[in-house]
């Protein structure tokens, strides 16, 4: 039997969450919608006020509006409004924020006690470039907490700054893996404009600042590094070794060839790996009978890395590897096998099926 007075109540309590979903839903776009008017109105004022930075008698009037909106809601977006600003005009606006103070608050802020405040102030820093501002970025890398030192980071990134390039080279290795990595990224954004650093770093950094330098320079790809990726081959590091060889496989100096190809005996398996990643991708035929022995590493990336290296090599790598067929290394048979396969060989027959 229904109890009538029960449903009624459900239906009630169904209608009255309704009612709630919706009026908060209204809400919400109400307040997005007066959000997104605000922020389009302080974009205007900006505009506005830029317009009138080129009339000398307007300056003071622009310098002000500026000046507010740094002081409201919106001073992020300020930032990132300044930062589009020609040259001229940028360092001129930032000039009459140093003189009005706004620049020593967010110096200020950076060393707050709130975790956001910091990571805001920084954030602002970095959009406006004040040189004056590059020890206070430093010192925000040191944080105890990560997303400031990430903000810090991007902003030294931002600022595009020669001081701020050799900061952030010199902290190269210094921090966890993810600062670490976050600095290599800039690093990388930058260009090869930072070769010149990387390279110093490369040749009398810390180990872990020599791999990072190692890594950066491979991806930038810049031939200038070539002999210091070279001289670090040598590296007593095997990370750096490591990084080294992978690096000047992204260069892509076939002369470096000669260089990589006693790195396919180092010690360690990784270095192997990479050395063979290398030469491979350098093309250079004259070492397909040393990718040939690397199929026969105990190492299965140095095999698989040797393999798709010949591969690359074409027609100079299959008389290694039809000899590879007959010999007595079963590991190194079956990689000839996919690599002849790959490369559309067709396979003799019994071949590949030797003595384990």
């Amino acid at each position: 039997m229904i109890q009538f007075d029960v449903l009624l109540l459900t239906l009630g309590v169904l209608l009255g969450i309704v009612i709630i979903t919706t009026a908060a839903a209204i809400v919400n776009k109400i307040l997005s919608m007066r959000e997104t008017n605000t922020r389009q109105a302080a974009v205007e004022r900006l505009q506005q006020a830029f317009l009138l930075l080129s009339d000398p008698r307007e300056q003071g009037l622009a310098f002000r509006v500026i000046a507010d909106t740094f002081s409201g809601p919106w001073s992020e977006l300020a930032a990132e409004e300044v930062a589009r600003l020609e040259l001229t005009q940028r360092l001129e606006v930032v000039r009459s924020l140093e003189e009005r103070g706004v620049v020593a608050r967010f110096l200020r802020e950076a060393k707050s006690p709130m975790k956001w405040t910091r990571a805001r102030a920084i954030r602002i820093l970095g959009e406006l470039k004040v040189p004056a501002s590059v020890p206070a970025l430093l010192q925000a890398l040191e944080d105890g907490d990560a997303d400031v030192r990430n903000v810090a980071a991007r902003s030294l990134g931002r600022m595009k700054l020669q001081a701020a390039e050799e900061a952030l080279v010199s902290l190269l290795g210094k921090h966890d893996q993810a600062i670490s990595a976050r600095i290599a990224a800039i690093c990388i954004e930058m260009g090869p404009r930072t070769a010149p650093l990387l390279i110093r770093s490369l040749r009398d950094g810390s180990p872990k600042a020599r791999f990072w330098a190692a890594r950066i320079l491979g991806e930038i790809r810049d031939a200038r590094a070539v002999r210091s990726l070279g001289d670090a081959l040598l590296d007593a590091d095997a990370d750096v070794r490591s990084a080294s060889a992978w690096a000047l496989g992204q260069v892509g100096e076939r002369a470096t060839a000669p260089l990589l190809d006693p790195l396919l005996r180092d010690p360690v398996w990784y270095v192997r790996a990479h050395a063979a990643e290398s030469l491979g991708k350098l093309g250079e035929p004259r070492y397909a009978a040393a990718l040939g022995e690397a199929l026969r590493d105990r190492s299965w990336w140095v095999r698989r890395n040797a393999l798709d290296g010949l591969v690359r090599l074409g027609e100079a790598a299959k008389p290694v590897l039809l000899q590879t067929l007959r010999g007595e290394d079963r590991f190194a048979r079956e990689c000839a096998v996919e690599a002849l396969m790959t490369m559309g060989v067709p396979i003799p027959a019994g071949a590949g099926g030797g003595p384990a």
